[in-house]
């Protein structure tokens, strides 16, 4: 029972969300609140988090090998158990998604309430490593799913982006500031900072609320059951198997697996229309994923703590 109250916060913060939309007091593409999340506080929040664990050492190597070989295994276990090998459009999206996780909007808030302070910290750090390669590895398995090959251009574009998001861009500086630069912040910004990282937790959860489609959840989970699997329940075993093989900080490995265990990202939905996949089989993996990890959260809970 204890394992199972680590999601009652979620599904209630998820569900006054919900309700907000439903009474009209929100849009669930609400341009405002997103922005504020987006562009302000969770910059913020990275920030901070990465800034005060002292940003890369040595002993992140093994996190970064862990990671990236993730990314890089994932996907062929995802070909090899996709139902969609002769539906280019889904197999790409399957591809795609199977690595692209909801790290923000979910697995913070989820790492927050299971861990506190100190997986906030470890989930910071792994999202300053992992999130340039996140970016521009999920869409070239995307590519490779949909068309065989790998698009230059495209992935030249993806990474145009990915400097302009201010997610990255607030760790690449958190890094830099740390460990080479060595700057001292001032209390008050650090307080600052402190003060704008707290509203993350709640304000994500209600946008990830408002954003549900209750109807459509149940109709998504018939055809999108392989790859929500794929997604809440072998990936994070995956990532649990590599850091037997690279041994990390118990903080990092629980929190990073816990994020692995995570649904398919919200935008996976945008990007999946702009390369031309199958975008509504996307939307439905995201609300699928988005219920299932919801119920596998106690399970993940109950092996790491």
């Amino acid at each position: 029972m204890q394992y199972v109250t680590i999601v009652l916060p979620l599904i209630a913060i998820m569900g006054v969300g919900w309700f907000l939309r439903l009474m009209k007091i929100i849009k669930s593409d609400s341009d405002d609140l997103g922005g504020i999340l987006y562009w302000g506080i969770l910059p913020a929040l990275l920030f901070r988090t990465i800034y005060n664990s002292g940003g890369i050492n040595r002993d992140d190597v093994n996190l970064l090998c862990a990671v990236y070989l993730s990314f890089l295994i994932m996907p062929f276990l995802s070909l090899i158990f996709s139902p969609w090998k002769k539906d280019r459009k889904r197999l790409g999206v399957s591809l795609m998604t199977c690595i692209r996780s909801n790290n923000i909007y979910m697995g913070i808030p989820v790492v927050s309430l299971a861990m506190g302070d100190a997986g906030i910290m470890a989930v910071s750090k792994y999202l300053g490593v992992s999130l340039v390669g996140y970016q521009i590895l999920s869409v070239m398995w995307g590519q490779i799913g949909l068309y065989g090959k790998i698009n230059l251009n495209t992935l030249l574009k993806t990474a145009k982006e990915a400097a302009k998001n201010p997610l990255i861009v607030s760790c690449i500086f958190a890094f830099i500031c740390s460990s080479f630069l060595h700057i001292r912040i001032p209390r008050w910004v650090d307080d600052m900072l402190r003060m704008l990282g707290e509203a993350a937790t709640g304000l994500a959860l209600i946008m990830l609320g408002a954003d549900m489609q209750l109807k459509e959840i149940v109709k998504s989970v018939r055809t999108t059951w392989v790859d929500t699997l794929m997604k809440v329940v072998v990936y994070p075993f995956l990532v649990m198997f590599l850091f037997s093989l690279w041994p990390v900080a118990h903080n990092v490995r629980n929190a990073v697996i816990l994020v692995s265990a995570m649904p398919v990202a919200v935008n996976a939905f945008i990007v999946a229309r702009g390369m031309n996949m199958d975008h509504k089989y996307a939307a439905d993996l995201v609300a699928a994923s988005t219920f299932a990890s919801i119920l596998i959260v106690p399970f993940w809970v109950a092996i790491l703590f």
